[in-house]
């Protein structure tokens, strides 16, 4: 493997992706034939709304913790789910077949929160409160919604990749970083800006980082990562310190790109895990992630549908915040995350089991196959 100029210099399944029936609709058309009622059996009906397949928790572990979740504080709640595949207009049919089979109120990670609107506009009409999760709809009228605090993650980032460039890790003289950020006009992307700026942009300023390519990854998606990231190495003739990304999607795109051209450069800004990440945490090619506990979020979520359907405000002891969402100002609970990243001398299997800890994988998924699994973490945790 090539290690790069700059290098050089520096010393340096989806399981239930068809077993549930939020992927029933994953599979095509808005997934939802609007007979619910009385699949219920005259239980009030919820809906869990996933944007896609991209991010995988939405499915794999979202969604099924929000089920149990809410089914343990009200049995008589059933929560179907539905998946928006990536398309507003798909989720927005998604969202009406709902209101039409009698939903008392809808759960929403955005396909793509600038043309979501309509959705907010439908339900309000409707009377069917929406709760926003994680990647919320845009510009209309909410009940409430619960996310992971996307500037103090934003920050995380920013001040951990400070510490690094300030401990001479990319080498001396100006680092030359390529930046990789969220889907453009998402909430999350940018905040998440926002709290890296106000930690990277004094750096900026006096010259110690020196932006060489930045780019929106439209729907977060890793080949649009991957594609950016090629572009950049071209670009650049290879001449990059580091990639700083948003999330392990963007991580897992950056690495496919550097496998591609046979190169090793640094990859920053991991969050919100996904098996890649903490793969490549691994193996050693993804140095940070910050992690998020999703059930947590979820059971977030199950309080705050539990008092919209009983028409009471949002539990104030989740709630706390307000976010503007372009016409309307939110409640929001914010939740905590924590940051993990590998440390010179110390067994990468500790730094991810902080995230087995936290339930979001089993050692047997992320060894199961994939770029980690002839590791010694791999090969002592799962055999």
């Amino acid at each position: 493997m090539q290690v790069s100029t700059k290098r050089k210099r520096a010393g340096l399944g989806i399981a239930l992706l068809c077993g549930l029936s939020l992927v029933a609709s994953a599979c095509g058309g808005d997934g939802d034939s609007g007979n619910d009622a009385s699949s219920g059996g005259g239980k009030k009906l919820v809906y869990f709304m996933a944007p896609n397949t991209t991010p995988t928790r939405y499915i794999e572990q979202d969604g099924p913790d929000f089920a149990k979740a809410l089914e343990s504080l009200d049995p008589d709640i059933e929560v179907k789910f539905v998946n928006g595949g990536g398309d507003s207009a798909n989720q927005l049919s998604q969202a009406n077949s709902a209101i039409a089979a009698g939903a008392k109120a809808l759960v929403v990670v955005a396909a793509d929160p600038n043309t979501s609107a309509a959705i907010l506009q439908a339900a309000d009409g409707a009377g069917v409160p929406v709760i926003g999760y994680e990647n919320p709809p845009l510009n209309g009228p909410m009940y409430a919604q619960v996310i992971f605090d996307p500037y103090k993650v934003g920050v995380q980032q920013g001040e951990y990749f400070q510490s690094q460039v300030e401990a001479g890790a990319f080498g001396d003289g100006p680092v030359d970083v390529a930046r990789q950020y969220g889907n453009k006009g998402d909430v999350y992307t940018t905040e998440m800006l926002r709290g890296q700026d106000e930690v990277l942009q004094p750096m900026i300023d006096d010259g110690t980082l020196n932006v060489v390519c930045e780019d929106y990854i439209k729907d977060w998606a890793p080949d649009n990562a991957q594609q950016a990231a090629d572009q950049c190495l071209t670009k650049t003739q290879g001449d990059v310190d580091v990639f700083l990304g948003f999330y392990d999607g963007n991580a897992s795109g950056i690495i496919a790109a550097l496998r591609a051209k046979d190169v090793q450069i640094p990859v920053y800004g991991g969050q919100n895990p996904e098996l890649t990440g903490l793969q490549y945490m691994l193996t050693g090619e993804q140095q940070d992630d910050v992690l998020k506990a999703f059930s947590v979020e979820a059971e977030a979520a199950a309080k705050i549908t539990v008092a919209a359907i009983n028409g009471d405000d949002p539990p104030s002891d989740l709630v706390a915040d307000t976010v503007n969402n372009g016409s309307d100002d939110i409640p929001t609970a914010k939740l905590d995350t924590t940051l993990i990243h590998l440390e010179e001398g110390k067994d990468p299997g500790e730094v991810v089991q902080q995230a087995v800890d936290l339930g979001i994988f089993t050692w047997e998924q992320i060894c199961d196959g994939g770029p980690a699994a002839d590791t010694p973490t791999c090969q002592e945790k799962a055999g």
